[in-house]
């Protein structure tokens, strides 16, 4: 699916014990010395962050030094994301050679005009050069201790950093250390797929975050609530598809607008004056997605739940391959997902929202041209009858 790029995580983790026993058996290989990686990857909003606040907790226990940085696109300045990790110092703590160097460097590549030890030295070489020093500050921190690497949100990283990693991948596991990045399938960049196919080479453990099933979907309502669900509220679940932070929308946006009850210890909503404010909210998860994709799904969205490509192509007046190729892109969000021959919205509170979200007009005229599509494909009448009556 997606959710927004909204980064950080404010409900809490459930479900996740399998991959919360992985990467602790990976913690207790790193306090023994051994290094390795790890690649996170999950549509927006299933909770990368929250394995990571797991991760570094467990870390403090081990009394690992842990350094963390998110990438943000708002930041393509060459090893921002590394410069972040890694040049940041607590007060009193003296910087080394190379941190100092480092950040001489950076202030001449972000500024013109700046000086750097090496005078006259091109901006080619001091790329060159924070490039050798960045690696060589990885490779060798782990010779006093262990030590931990989170690199989160590596899709809207620098190039300049993701050059770093892709080097270092050809060397293998970086000593003593455990490095963990965490990535969204979407926006997908072709920097980013050398980075992650030279790690999946080099052996980096693969660790997807899948949609919560029923009962953890549940259970982190209840958890969210103070109490047990009650059956209008379950229903709203549902259509979640185990999306912790579609999940945690749903509770929040029905508590905002007064629309959570509680009787007997069990919590439930009333009314459904509290939905537009949730389909607004959801159809905002989705701006970081390319506009043609959102209006696409927005199609497809009248023709229901699933969809046959080929319906969809004819409704929206897009070629068949350029449609395709559109979609893609969602399946790789995981906005929709394949079975058989038709695609499927993995989370009916998306589709419900893209379809709320249409001009009232422009939805009537979708669900007339849906009408003729479907008769001619051969559809029940009773299926083209019910956009009929839509289309008045």
């Amino acid at each position: 699916m997606s959710t927004s790029a909204q980064p950080g995580r404010t409900w809490p983790l459930v479900g996740r014990t399998a991959e919360l026993d992985d990467l602790d058996a990976l913690l207790a290989s790193t306090a023994g010395g051994e290094g390795g990686t790890v690649l996170v990857e999950g549509e927006a909003g299933i909770g990368r962050t929250g394995l990571v606040e797991a991760l570094t907790s467990s870390a403090h226990l081990l009394s690992l030094e842990l350094r963390a940085a998110r990438a943000t696109p708002d930041r393509p300045a060459p090893f921002a994301l590394l410069a972040d990790a890694l040049l940041v110092h607590p007060p009193g703590v003296a910087r080394g050679p190379v941190e100092t160097e480092l950040l001489d460097l950076l202030d001449a590549l972000h500024a013109d005009g700046r000086s750097v030890p090496a005078a006259g030295a091109s901006t080619a070489q001091r790329h060159h050069r924070a490039a050798e020093l960045f690696a060589a500050l990885l490779r060798r921190r782990g010779d006093s201790s262990p030590w931990v690497l989170v690199l989160e949100d590596v899709h809207d990283a620098d190039a300049a950093s993701l050059g770093v990693l892709h080097d270092l991948a050809h060397e293998g596991d970086v000593p003593r250390a455990l490095v963990v990045l965490t990535m969204r399938p979407v926006p997908s960049r072709a920097v980013l797929s050398t980075v992650v196919d030279a790690w999946v080479r080099a052996g980096a453990r693969y660790l997807e975050l899948r949609p919560l099933g029923p009962l953890a979907t549940v259970e982190l309502a209840e958890r969210l609530v103070g109490g047990s669900v009650g059956p209008a509220l379950r229903g709203t679940l549902a259509t979640t598809g185990g999306n912790p932070r579609l999940v945690t929308d749903v509770v929040r946006t029905a508590r905002s607008a007064g629309a959570l009850e509680a009787r007997d210890g069990v919590v439930d909503v009333q009314g459904a004056a509290w939905l537009p404010a949730l389909d607004a909210l959801v159809r905002s998860r989705l701006e970081y997605l390319d506009e043609d994709v959102v209006d696409l799904l927005a199609h497809a969205s009248v023709l229901g739940t699933s969809f046959v490509v080929t319906d969809l192509a004819v409704l929206s007046g897009c070629p068949v391959p350029d449609c395709w190729r559109t979609l893609r892109v969602a399946l790789a969000a995981g906005v929709v997902h394949a079975r058989a021959d038709r695609l499927v919205f993995r989370h009916d509170l998306v589709r419900g929202a893209l379809y709320s979200g249409l001009d009232e007009r422009r939805r009537r005229t979708m669900h007339a041209r849906a009408a003729w599509t479907l008769q001619e494909a051969g559809a029940p009448t009773q299926i083209v009858a019910g956009h009929l009556e839509r289309a008045r």
